[in-house]
């Protein structure tokens, strides 16, 4: 199985990046999402939905966003931790 991380730095970028996560997993890839230093921008509730389906299907949330930790539910990881789990990636795809 085929390994991917999705990097969500830009808020902008935060559902393109959930869509590829959840299309990826879809497809038998085991993903890893990570929230980069800002909070969820828009938390409605397609997103929350989207997000509860990537926990049903086994994708991993991570941020270093106390707020996304607390609030949202991602697990915590500081910058140092996330590029520890990103030795084992296979693929990287910022946002």
């Amino acid at each position: 199985m085929k390994k991917v991380a999705v990097l969500i730095k830009d808020v902008e970028q935060q559902y393109e990046g959930l869509r590829l996560s959840l299309g990826a997993l879809l497809d038998q890839m085991d993903i890893k999402m990570f929230v980069i230093d800002h909070k969820i921008g828009n938390m409605d509730e397609a997103y929350f939905d989207n997000m509860e389906f990537l926990d049903e299907i086994k994708g991993e949330r991570f941020s270093n966003n106390d707020a996304n930790v607390e609030k949202y539910g991602f697990q915590r990881a500081t910058v140092g931790e996330m590029g520890a789990k990103l030795k084992d990636i296979d693929l990287i795809i910022p946002f």
